[in-house]
This record gives structure tokens, C-alpha cells and sequence, in this order.
């Protein structure tokens, strides 16, 4: 089981890097999860996450955040 762990929006200003989970199945309603972790396989993670948070959703994409210096 991936370890991760959910961020809300407002706070990634926290974290020197975060990951986005963008939900591109309904491109009407955009919708993205965001989230922290130490695994190396990022899609691994994010399935996981939808599998978690949004069972049904089957089209999905991650976009690594990194704060710069």
C-alpha cells in the first residue's frame, strides 16, 4: 500500500515539494488532489489516492510541484 498523504490546496506552501493528482475525466468540472509522499513510484501513489478518494475515476494525471528556491 502506497504511503501519501493529503494536502489541502492552501497549505503547499508548506511542503518544498508536493505532487497534484489532476482529475481530467469530466474537463466541465476540474478537480485535482494534492498531496505529499516519500515513494519513488508516483502512479503507483495516485491510484491509490483515486482508489481512496474518487472510486469510479478512470482518467487521471500527476504533476510533480517543487517550490523553488
Amino acid at each position: 500500500m502506497a504511503k501519501y498523504k493529503l494536502v489541502e490546496k492552501h497549505a503547499v506552501e508548506h511542503h518544498n515539494e508536493y505532487y497534484e493528482v489532476k482529475i481530467t475525466q469530466d474537463s466541465d468540472h476540474p478537480e485535482s488532489l494534492f498531496f505529499t509522499t516519500n515513494e519513488e513510484n508516483l502512479e503507483e501513489v495516485a491510484a491509490s489516492i483515486i482508489a481512496d478518494h474518487k472510486p469510479g475515476v478512470k482518467h487521471w494525471t500527476v504533476i510533480p510541484h517543487r517550490k523553488d528556491s
